[in-house]
């Protein structure tokens, strides 16, 4: 996606999950940066970390949370669990599946907290690849793990990300 602010950002999430019993909840998500938050948002980020934003929620629309909670949501939904209440026994009905979040920056510092959230959520989830952009829309070269500007505060990617068809990789498990 080629945009005129650095900052705007497009995540795609691509998943396949399987259930002790029932067909298997698989499908896309995509929502782009400073659009209105959907349904429900179970996982929160952190707050920013320094600079004059410090201790401010900047990342409350940042598209990988989105997805993440969209996601999250619908589990939840196919499951029936209407509360936190008896959501360990709900989740251990995740029996597998694999997670793809294609986006154009790497997850910020409060999103890749989300997704550890997940994760720890969802252990029988077999696959989680986090894939971001090695060049801006603007053919500016990204870096694996790239310090965030402009306004913004943490850093973008994963520090140990790997070249893999031109854009950096993460396998998270």
């Amino acid at each position: 996606m080629t945009t005129a602010a650095a900052y705007l950002n497009e995540a795609t999430l691509k998943y396949r999950l399987s259930f002790t019993a029932g067909p298997d909840l698989e499908g896309t998500l995509k929502r782009t940066s400073g659009t209105g938050v959907v349904g429900s948002t179970y996982y929160h980020g952190l707050c920013d970390p320094k600079g004059v934003n410090a201790g401010n929620f900047m990342h409350n629309k940042d598209p990988e949370r989105q997805t993440i909670n969209l996601l999250a949501n619908m589990v939840l939904e196919r499951l029936g669990c209407p509360d936190d209440q008896y959501l360990n026994q709900i989740l251990a009905q995740v029996t597998g599946g694999e997670i793809q979040l294609i986006t154009d920056k790497g997850p910020c510092h409060s999103c890749r907290n989300i997704i550890k959230q997940f994760l720890g959520d969802f252990p029988m989830i077999g696959s989680f690849v986090v894939v971001y952009r090695k060049t801006s829309g603007r053919g500016e070269p990204i870096l694996a793990l790239e310090p965030a500007g402009k306004g913004l505060y943490g850093a973008y990617g994963y520090e140990d990300a790997v070249e893999v068809n031109g854009s950096w990789s993460k396998t998270l498990r």
